[in-house]
């Protein structure tokens, strides 16, 4: 008896989303980008595979320098869309559906600077280097890492240039 297979499940998107992506972006192919308006991203920008981003409420801006981890989604929360400012780093399983992630946020699972199951209140501005935990408790992040990190990501965003093979041209129409 031959061997047992599983199928191999499809890497195409559900419905393609029309898209604006710089030539200097990573996508991995099986990431998935779905949804009736533009998804735009920028230079620099690396999607990991199995994220999703989904343009069905709303436009999608990605900047430049961000890194949109394994498994997130993304989702506009309306029709003005959701924008994500530079130098963003979203990581494995986030999902994020609002209208703006400012520069230089980090969204995390775990050790988080947003911590899972944090809302932040319609129209609420949350001021740079916040960080929100607990039943809405913030604090300031005074620890002046901020250009540390940016040398990090920009490090990391180097390494996996050279480990996730970029498929752009599957998303386009």
């Amino acid at each position: 008896m031959p061997p047992r297979t599983r199928p191999s499940a499809s890497t195409e998107p559900v419905s393609k989303s029309p898209v604006d992506l710089h030539p200097a972006c990573v996508i991995d192919g099986t990431a998935q980008l779905t949804g009736t308006y533009l998804i735009r991203v920028g230079a620099n920008t690396i999607i990991h595979p199995k994220a999703r981003l989904n343009s069905s409420n709303g436009p999608i801006t990605i900047g430049e320098s961000c890194i949109i981890s394994e498994r997130c989604m993304l989702q506009a929360a309306d029709t003005n869309g959701l924008v994500v400012g530079d130098a963003v780093s979203i990581e494995c399983n986030a999902v994020v559906e609002g209208r703006e992630v400012k520069e230089g946020t980090d969204v995390e699972v775990g050790n988080c600077k947003l911590c899972p199951m944090t809302e932040v209140a319609e129209q609420e501005v949350v001021p740079d280097y916040t960080v929100m935990y607990g039943y809405s408790e913030r604090r300031i992040d005074a620890s002046g890492s901020e250009g540390a990190r940016r040398k990090f990501l920009d490090k990391h965003i180097e390494a996996l240039k050279a480990l996730i093979v970029s498929n752009p041209a599957k998303f386009k129409a």
